[in-house]
């Protein structure tokens, strides 16, 4: 009788944490924290897109006037459409950083991470957080 109480009651619990990943994934943010667009996204941009190379600092029109420096960022990508909330994998910025287009040399590529991090930000709605 004992192993199979062990057995009903590890069933129980691996129900229950099912349940709990499946009811924790809706809206495709599984387990994701909340991801803020000044301290985490807007710093890969000071590092890749504006340091060294400068391409997307104010005054630069080489990159259809993408200016991504903090004071800027946001509303540049919100303006020139670079951002799709309703499809985050389609964004013209993740298009690019995820298919190494973004940085130009000598700027390094981004990593994964950043990359996914990047694609949060959209998923969760791209706030100006």
């Amino acid at each position: 009788m004992g192993i199979k109480r062990n057995i009903t009651v590890a069933l129980a619990v691996a129900m229950i944490y099912a349940a709990a990943m499946v009811s924790c994934s809706k809206g495709g943010n599984s387990f994701t924290t909340t991801v803020s667009f000044s301290k985490e996204v807007v710093p890969i941009f000071t590092n890749y897109c504006l340091t060294g190379s400068n391409c997307h600092a104010s005054g630069n029109s080489v990159n259809r006037n993408v200016v991504l420096d903090s004071a800027n960022a946001y509303n540049t990508l919100i303006a020139k459409g670079l951002i799709s909330v309703s499809n985050p994998a389609s964004s013209l910025l993740y298009v690019e950083v995820a298919g190494g287009e973004m940085p130009k040399p000598p700027a390094a590529a981004l990593s994964t991470a950043q990359q996914t991090l990047i694609l949060n930000w959209i998923k969760q709605g791209a706030q100006n957080n």
